[in-house]
């Protein structure tokens, strides 16, 4: 415990945040709480740190069993059922075309909320709940390339890196789900 409390402290000292004692508040001091900040999940896919809104999020959960589904996308690691719910489970990894990587003991699965559905996203680690002012986010640049681009919502500087917020929308779109063989067509 002592060394949690030390961590606590240093990285406040670290923030730059003044601390305020019982007589400060006595003498009426108040501290401004700011209402706009946006709240995000914080997590590790590869080597970049990506974030997607609190408010989609379901729960944080480990690794669980899934049953693969035929003829779904390659990403699509298949259906599973967390505490009777069924939802599809997607490796975020391929979904973003990013190197693959083993499951490690830090290997979790986000379950978010899109429309009235679950989904699973395995991510490498979920870092943190952080809070964002509404100003240090920027648009994805017009000209960046590849596939992920599409995925992106925002950029923002968060601790010294780059946050990219993910589009879930897009990300989740359902007609990507389906791996359509050689010779036929899309509905």
């Amino acid at each position: 415990m002592a060394r949690e409390s030390e961590d606590l402290w240093q990285s406040l000292a670290r923030s730059g945040e003044s601390l305020a004692s019982e007589e400060d508040y006595e003498h009426g001091y108040s501290r401004e709480v700011r209402q706009d900040l946006r709240r995000c999940i914080a997590f590790r896919c590869g080597d970049e740190l990506y974030g997607l809104s609190i408010s989609e999020l379901a729960e944080i959960t480990k690794p669980f069993v899934t049953t693969p589904v035929p003829r779904t996308a390659e990403f699509v690691i298949g259906v599973g059922n967390i505490r009777g719910n069924v939802l599809p489970v997607i490796d975020l990894a391929r979904r973003l075309r990013l190197p693959a990587r083993a499951a490690t003991a830090s290997t979790r699965v986000l379950i978010v909320r899109h429309g009235d559905e679950l989904h699973g996203i395995v991510v490498d680690e979920v870092r943190d709940v952080v809070s964002i002012p509404p100003e240090a986010f920027e648009p994805p640049p017009g000209a960046l390339p590849g596939t992920r681009a599409g995925f992106i919502a925002a950029l923002a500087r968060h601790g010294g890196e780059i946050l990219i917020l993910l589009d879930l929308a897009v990300l989740l779109a359902p007609g990507d789900f389906v791996r359509f063989e050689a010779g036929t067509r899309r509905p």
